[in-house]
C-alpha cells in the first residue's frame, strides 16, 4: 500500500543506507526526542490488523516480530534469535529469553504461538496472511521448556520466513489478545511486544510513543545501529509536502518525506541529507465483481491500458524521477518480467472505439492525485464517462480491501513490504480480500495463482523465476492490471538524527539520536 509517511523509504543503491544529516544548526539538538511525519491517522493499533502505511509505522514500533529484514533481503534475529528451515512447510524458531512485554509478561514461546496464530487465523482477516502464508494454513506448537515454536504449513510457501519481518506478524501480549477492541484502539498497555508503548493519542495532530526502559529485543542487524533510541517518539500526521518542508526547516520535525518539488529547498541546505529511495509501485487495477464495468470484459480492460501512456503518469506524479514498469514491481525486483511485448501499446483510436460511452469509476489515494486525475482525463478524452475519487490513506485502504462494488478501476500505490515479487502478484491474483487475501480485483486467476505456488513449493531460483514468469504473463494477457511507475520518495533528515535504509525496506525502530554531534 501507498505510504508517503517518513517510512515510505526502500531502495538506495540496493545497500545498507545509514542518513545523518551532518550539516549545522538545522536540527542539531540533544534531544531524547525525535519527531517524524506520518501522512494521516492510524486506522488501528491492532498490528494484525493493519492496512496502510501509517498503520505499519505504528505497529512496528509498538510490537516486535520473530525475525526482521536486514541487507540483501536477509533476515535478522528479533524474538527469535534463531530460525531453521526442514522444508518449505515446516520450520523452527527459537524464542529469545529474557524478553517481556510492557506490563511485565515474559515472552515465551506458548506467548509467540498464541499471537502468530490469531495473525494466521483467516477469520482475523490479517492483510499479511497471505503474504505469509500464501492460502495455506499454519500450526504454531510453543514448547516452553525447549525455547522454540514449530511451524507446520498445510502447503509449501518458501516465504513464510520473510513473511514474518511483516509489521502486521507483530506478536501481541496476551493482555492484548484479551481485548480486541482495546488493542485496536491502541488502550491496552501491556498489549506491546516492542521497544516503545503509545502514550498519547490526539487523532490528526500527535501521536507520542515512549521507549520502554526493560525493553531488550533490538534487531541484531549485520551492521549495528548507532547512537541511542530516541525516548520518545512525536508522529505527526501532515498531509502536505510544502507544510512538511517548512516543519523540517524550522526544527518542528527531524524527519520527513517530501515526494515533490518542495525537496528542492534541501538542495545544498547545510543540516539536513536527502536521499532517493524507491519502494513503491504504482499500476491500474481492475473491479472484476459482478456488477461492476470490468467484470467478464478483458476487452474492455486492454481499453483502458491503450488509452493511457506510462511514461506521462510518471512525469505527473514524480517529475519524471520514476521509470516505467513492465510489471506490478520494478525492474530491481527478483524474477520481474522484462518482455515489452507483454504489456499493452498505447492505441487511442482503438481504446475509443471500445470505451466511448462506458462508465468508469476511479478511487485512488489522495498521494496521487494528480495520477488520478491524470487517468480520468486520459480516459475521457477516448469517450468514457468518469468520475474519480482521490481518498486519504486511510479511506482509500478501506475502500479498497473492503470486497465492493462501488470502484471500476483503483490507481494502485503498491508499498512492497517485502521486497519480493509475490508480494506484488498477490495484490491481482489469488485469495481476494473479502477472503483474507490481499487480492483487490475479486478474482482469483486460478491459472496465475497457481504458478505463484508452483514457485512457492521451489528452492532453485531459475525454477522459481520460471514459475513467476508464467504468472506474469497470465496477469498481463488477461489485463487484471495495468502497470504504471515507481514512486521515488525523497526522504530528508536533519542534523543530529539518523536512519537505516537497506535494500527497499526501511524499519521504523531504526531511527537514532546521533550521540556524536561534534
Amino acid at each position: 500500500m501507498l505510504r508517503r509517511s517518513w517510512v515510505a523509504a526502500g531502495v538506495i543503491a540496493a545497500a545498507v543506507v545509514s542518513l545523518a544529516a551532518c550539516g549545522t544548526d538545522a536540527g542539531a539538538t540533544s534531544t531524547d526526542t525525535v519527531s517524524m511525519s506520518l501522512n494521516t491517522d492510524p486506522a488501528t493499533f491492532d498490528p494484525a490488523l493493519a492496512k496502510g502505511g501509517d498503520d505499519f509505522t505504528v505497529a512496528r514500533l509498538l510490537f516486535d516480530t520473530v525475525v526482521r529484514r536486514d541487507e540483501k533481503n536477509t533476515l535478522a534475529g528479533g524474538i527469535a534469535s534463531k530460525w531453521s528451515t526442514e522444508d518449505a512447510a515446516h520450520y523452527t524458531l527459537t524464542i529469545r529469553s529474557g524478553l517481556s512485554c510492557s506490563d511485565g509478561t515474559e515472552i515465551n514461546p506458548t506467548v509467540v504461538a498464541n499471537s502468530l496464530t490469531r495473525f494466521a487465523a483467516k477469520e482475523t482477516g490479517s492483510s499479511g496472511r497471505t503474504l505469509a502464508l500464501g492460502s495455506a494454513t499454519a500450526t504454531f506448537t510453543p514448547d516452553d521448556a525447549a525455547g522454540t515454536v514449530t511451524v507446520a504449513l498445510s502447503a509449501p510457501w518458501s516465504d513464510f520466513l520473510t513473511g514474518l519481518t511483516l509489521p502486521q506478524s507483530g506478536i501481541v501480549c496476551p493482555a492484548g489478545l484479551a481485548d480486541p477492541a482495546g488493542l485496536a484502539a491502541g488502550t491496552v498497555k501491556g498489549a506491546f511486544s516492542g521497544p516503545y508503548t503509545l502514550s498519547s493519542s490526539q487523532p490528526a495532530v500527535q501521536y507520542d510513543l515512549a521507549l520502554r526502559g526493560d525493553y531488550k529485543a533490538w534487531p541484531e542487524f549485520k551492521k549495528p545501529l548507532t547512537g541511542e533510541a530516541p525516548k520518545k517518539l512525536n508522529l505527526m500526521p501532515i498531509t502536505d509536502y510544502a507544510t512538511i518542508a517548512n516543519q523540517l526547516l524550522a526544527g518542528s520535525l527531524n524527519v520527513g518525506v517530501i515526494a515533490d518539488q518542495n525537496v528542492a529547498r534541501f538542495d545544498n541546505t547545510p543540516g539536513y541529507t536527502t536521499a532517493q529511495a524507491v519502494n513503491t509501485t504504482t499500476y491500474l487495477m481492475f473491479n472484476e465483481r459482478p456488477g461492476t464495468a470490468f467484470a467478464d470484459r478483458p476487452d474492455l480492460r486492454k481499453a483502458v491500458a491503450e488509452a493511457v501512456d506510462s511514461q506521462a503518469f510518471s512525469d505527473i506524479i514524480s517529475d519524471g524521477r520514476g521509470e516505467t514498469l513492465l510489471s506490478v514491481s520494478s525492474a530491481k525486483t527478483a524474477c520481474v518480467n522484462t518482455d515489452r511485448s507483454l504489456v499493452a501499446k498505447q492505441d487511442t483510436k482503438a481504446a475509443g472505439e471500445v470505451l466511448k460511452g462506458v462508465k468508469i469509476r476511479i478511487v485512488g489515494t489522495n498521494l496521487l492525485a494528480s495520477g488520478n486525475e491524470y487517468i480520468a482525463e486520459a480516459l475521457r478524452k477516448v469517450g468514457a464517462d468518469v468520475t474519480v475519487q482521490s481518498l486519504d490513506n486511510a479511506n482509500w485502504s478501506t475502500v479498497t480491501t473492503a470486497g465492493g462494488t462501488d470502484w471500476d478501476i483503483n490507481v494502485q500505490g503498491d508499498n512492497n513490504q517485502l521486497g519480493t515479487l509475490t508480494s506484488s502478484l498477490l495484490r491481482v491474483m489469488g485469495p481476494t480480500v473479502e477472503n483474507g487475501g490481499r487480492n483487490k480485483t475479486g478474482s482469483v486467476n486460478e491459472d496465475g495463482y497457481r504458478f505463484v505456488g508452483e514457485a512457492m513449493t521451489q528452492t532453485d531460483a531459475k525454477a522459481k523465476c520460471a514459475a513467476l514468469k508464467s504468472a506474469q504473463e497470465s496477469f498481463l494477457d488477461r489485463v487484471d492490471a495495468v502497470p504504471l511507475a515507481t514512486l521515488p520518495t525523497p526522504v530528508v533528515v536533519a542534523d543530529g538524527f539518523s536512519v537505516r535504509l537497506f535494500d527497499d525496506y526501511f524499519d521504523a525502530a531504526t531511527v537514532r539520536v546521533d550521540t556524536d554531534q561534534s
